[in-house]
């Protein structure tokens, strides 16, 4: 990763590393980005900071991924030039990785871009959103097309804001870190069975070093890096749909079911079949394998209009930029429905 002082930094070190980047930056105006859900977290975060501008102003979307959106962006941008933001502002996003992900796109396009910090606050957004330099917004109803590679200046992970994450939130974040054990090797048992209460400090950092390492040989996602795109096919593609549909998922849940057709599509039913005594696949209606599939022609990870998938060739091997076609990758959601 580019800078020094953007790889994570937890609890109490995070907050004194992120008073010494304030102090360093002193900068001319701060925003905290924050949705409905995460602008109580400003209680606690807020008093851990003897170097935060006390003017410091709220800037707050309402929750969900829906916010991630051109209308939503370019409500930020005005609020941003109305309060006299400039090069020199920076904008700290508080919240999950629908925060983090908007809350960086908008500060690294504001006037060719301006510092800014995440402060994860779900087990989501601290192992994955938060860390590698990725920002984005949806578009047309796809996932993330509009977007840089931009650093944040600081990352800061507090355990703390995990005490009250609801359940589904906990799996969200839970699927990025088998995501992270199966392309590693390392760990894949003792994570597939950990429960929110068996968490540590522990388990959180073996994962975000697993995920900087990636992102340090490979920043703009050239080669190596696209083996973090593991589930994520069919998995972005079985957001977008259910959306539209008007029956959303977590970004987490959408993982889990690539996941499943990744490691099918992989030959490795051992591991498939192992993820789903955790986490069952849900099943996928025939009707909705076309709608599905034309999602998956507009990745980003495509070449030439071919679909192309991240696969194992054993538990932490991973191997990027598989063809797969559309008869092959519907045998496999098939076959795992049949399995039901």
């Amino acid at each position: 990763m580019k800078t020094s002082h953007s790889y994570p930094f937890f609890g109490s070190d995070g907050y004194d590393g992120l008073d010494a980047i304030l102090q360093d930056l002193s900068p001319s105006k701060t925003f905290l980005l924050v949705d409905s859900n995460t602008l109580d977290c400003l209680s606690h975060f807020v008093p851990k900071l003897a170097q935060l501008d006390a003017d410091f102003e709220i800037l707050e979307v309402p929750s969900g991924e829906e916010s991630k959106s051109l209308e939503v962006a370019a409500n930020l941008w005005s609020v941003l030039l109305e309060y006299g933001a400039d090069r020199n502002s920076i904008i700290i996003n508080v919240g999950g990785g629908v925060i983090g992900d908007l809350g960086a796109f908008i500060a690294a396009t504001f006037k060719r871009g301006i510092p800014f910090v995440n402060v994860p606050t779900s087990l989501l957004a601290m192992v994955d959103a938060s860390v590698g330099g990725k920002n984005g917004i949806n578009f047309e109803g796809l996932k993330n097309q509009l977007g840089t590679f931009t650093e944040p200046n600081f990352v800061l992970i507090d355990l703390d804001f995990l005490a009250s994450l609801p359940s589904q939130e906990w799996a969200s974040g839970h699927a990025e870190m088998l995501k992270h054990a199966l392309l590693s090797g390392r760990y894949w048992s003792e994570l597939l069975a950990l429960k929110p209460t068996n968490l540590t400090l522990q388990h959180l950092q073996q994962s975000v070093a697993f995920k900087a390492e990636i992102v340090r040989e490979d920043f703009q996602e050239k080669g190596k890096r696209k083996i973090l795109n593991l589930g994520h096919t069919t998995g972005h593609a079985w957001e977008s749909y259910l959306a539209e549909c008007g029956t959303p998922c977590t970004h987490g849940a959408a993982v889990i079911q690539g996941l499943h057709v990744a490691l099918l599509l992989s030959g490795l039913g051992d591991l498939q079949r192992a993820l789903a005594q955790r986490y069952p696949w849900q099943k996928i209606e025939e009707k909705a394998l076309a709608p599905l599939w034309e999602r998956q022609l507009q990745d980003k990870k495509n070449t030439n209009g071919e679909v192309r998938y991240v696969l194992l060739e054993e538990l932490g091997r991973p191997i990027w930029d598989v063809k797969i076609s559309m008869e092959r990758w519907t045998q496999a959601v098939l076959a795992l429905n049949s399995a039901l």
